[in-house]
């Protein structure tokens, strides 16, 4: 897959700096989140603070989540979150969406 910016992958970089995503995302939601409890691998960052996460439950899906790096719980909807069929999925919406907003593209 082809990776555009503001997104690149993660899969080269240390596993600590990929785990320290996975605990802030730990740390930031709650047990009504959508992603509370859920098995999670760090496979992408975006812009600022948006990160992307395989769901290892199976099933495919992919996470797309804007963390917000705060000590504690956030109070839903935070950390905003979208869920994606896949990667396929994710990346012929979140990522074509973001791109073009990052490049200023109408």
């Amino acid at each position: 897959m082809e990776w555009l910016e503001p997104w690149w992958p993660t899969d080269e970089l240390p596993q600590a700096f990929r785990d320290s995503f996975k605990r802030q995302l730990a740390l930031e939601v709650g047990p009504e989140h959508v992603m509370h409890g859920l098995p999670v691998r760090l496979i992408g960052r975006g812009n600022g603070d948006d990160a992307l996460f395989e769901i290892l439950d199976g099933t495919g899906r992919v996470a797309d989540v804007h963390l917000t790096w705060s000590k504690g719980t956030e109070r839903l909807p935070w950390p905003i979150t979208t869920i994606y069929t896949s990667i396929a999925a994710w990346a012929d919406t979140g990522m074509i969406r973001d791109h073009k907003d990052w490049a200023g593209e109408p």
